[in-house]
């Protein structure tokens, strides 16, 4: 009878233990539920809210996977160029486009650019239009040799693969 006795009391006090260790209860000066607290959010919630309070990433971020397209602008001198367009990103945070050629070394973008996903009516989250500077080979008939793609950095998440034709010197087929 000792020992069940002595069992429950030890089950209790380390549930007891948990509950003042995760709600941050017992302690008079607050340290351990701040220190329970981070150590249970996430990295990315954390640093935004030690960035604004009250404001998180998440309630920035749109709900949906951010979405990426090319289109192609013209020139007086008649080359086409890219134009990389986004929605559903962090809206104030940095996006970065990324070129990824198919030639080239697997998983290295050989292109990158930074911009900011901002508020664009008719469009969910953050968006973005951004002319690259390169070349659209698709309206001479290359065949697509590289792949776009957009890197939320807040919340570290990808886009959609863009497929694009930019290897104008190449040797069609």
């Amino acid at each position: 009878m000792n020992l069940s006795r002595t069992t429950a009391l030890a089950v209790t006090t380390v549930v007891a233990a948990a509950i003042t260790t995760l709600t941050g209860c017992g302690s008079g000066d607050g340290h351990a539920g701040r220190t329970a607290a981070a150590a249970v959010t996430p990295a990315p919630a954390r640093q935004a809210a030690a960035s604004a309070p009250g404001d998180t990433v998440v309630s920035r971020a749109y709900r949906a996977a951010p979405y990426a397209w090319a289109t192609r602008h013209g020139s007086r001198i008649g080359i086409y160029g890219l134009d990389l367009h986004g929605r559903g990103f962090t809206r104030g945070s940095t996006v970065r486009l990324a070129l990824f050629r198919d030639s080239g070394p697997r998983g290295i973008p050989v292109w990158t650019k930074d911009a900011t996903a901002r508020r664009i009516v008719g469009r969910p989250g953050g968006a973005f239009d951004v002319s690259t500077g390169l070349l659209d080979c698709t309206a001479y008939r290359y065949p697509k040799d590289s792949t776009l793609m957009v890197w939320d950095i807040a919340t570290d998440t990808w886009s959609n693969k863009v497929r694009v034709a930019t290897g104008c010197n190449t040797t069609l087929g």
